[in-house]
C-alpha cells in the first residue's frame, strides 16, 4: 500500500509545492533533519513565540525579548485576552468537508493555529507572530491570511467579518488584510480544497530539484543531511 500524507497545515502545503519528494523524505519517510543549534532562527522564533504566548495570558508580565516596536499590539491582544474575549495559541483543526475535528483526530485534514484571536460579535481579529524580515515573502503571506480568514469563517458560523494581522516583532512592521463572508471566501474555499486535496492525495513524490529550491532544504547537498538522492548543489 502506497502511503499518503494524511494532513496537510499552509507551511507543509507550501513545502509541498515547491518539492513533492522533499515532503514525502519529511513525512513519510521521516529521514533525519540536521540539528539545529539555540541560534538558528527557526528555533530563536519559536522560543519568541512562546515568549508573547505567556504575555499575553498573563503567566508573566515580562515583556518578550523580541516585539517593543509592536508593544501597543501585544497589550492590546493582553488587555483583550484578560477581558475574555481572546484566545492564544488556539489549534484549529478541519475534516476535508470543513468541519471542525480533533487535532489529532482519524478524520484531520487541515490544521492551522493561531497565535491570537478575538472575536467581537460578528467580527473577528487573527494575529500571527513572525520573526525576521516583512518582505520577501508577499504571495506567502497572502495565502497565508487567506487561509486563516476561510478557516475562521467555517469554525465560526455567525462571523461575517475577519482582520488578519500579520505583526512582524522584530521591525515593528505589520500586514492586514481584511475579508467579508461571501463569494471571495468561497472562491478562496474551493481553491484551498483542491490543493489540500492534491497533497494528501498524492502517491507520485517526483524530486523538483533546483539551485534555489535545494539550497536550504534540510535533506540537500547544502545545508542538509545530503538524504535526497536528487539534489542540487550550489553553484
Amino acid at each position: 500500500m502506497i502511503e499518503t500524507i494524511k494532513a496537510w497545515s499552509i507551511s507543509r502545503l507550501f513545502e509541498f509545492e515547491k518539492c513533492k519528494h522533499a515532503s514525502y523524505l519529511k513525512i513519510i519517510a521521516k529521514s533525519p533533519q540536521p540539528k539545529l543549534d539555540d541560534k538558528h532562527p527557526m528555533i530563536r522564533g519559536k522560543r519568541i513565540h512562546k515568549e508573547v504566548e505567556e504575555y499575553i495570558n498573563g503567566a508573566t508580565d515580562d515583556f518578550p525579548s523580541s516585539g517593543k516596536k509592536l508593544k501597543e499590539t501585544l497589550n492590546y491582544c493582553k488587555d483583550s485576552y484578560k477581558a475574555g474575549f481572546a484566545t492564544v495559541e488556539e489549534q484549529w483543526a478541519y475534516k476535508n468537508d470543513w468541519s471542525t475535528t480533533a487535532w489529532y483526530g482519524d478524520d484531520t485534514w487541515l490544521r492551522m493555529a493561531t497565535d491570537c484571536c478575538i472575536i467581537l460579535g460578528d467580527t473577528a481579529e487573527i494575529y500571527d507572530w513572525k520573526t525576521g524580515k516583512s518582505f520577501g515573502n508577499e504571495v506567502k503571506y497572502m495565502q497565508q491570511m487567506q487561509l486563516y480568514a476561510v478557516g475562521g469563517f467555517m469554525r465560526e458560523p455567525e462571523l461575517q467579518y475577519i482582520d488578519v494581522t500579520l505583526g512582524f516583532l522584530d521591525d515593528g512592521k505589520t500586514r492586514t488584510k481584511n475579508f467579508e463572508r461571501g463569494t471571495k471566501i468561497n472562491q478562496l474555499l474551493t481553491r484551498f480544497t483542491e490543493r489540500g486535496n492534491r497533497m494528501v492525495n498524492c502517491v507520485d513524490f517526483r524530486p523538483n530539484p533546483s539551485v534555489v529550491n535545494c539550497k536550504w532544504c534540510p535533506f540537500g547537498p547544502a545545508t542538509g543531511t545530503g538524504a535526497c538522492q536528487y539534489g542540487v548543489a550550489p553553484l
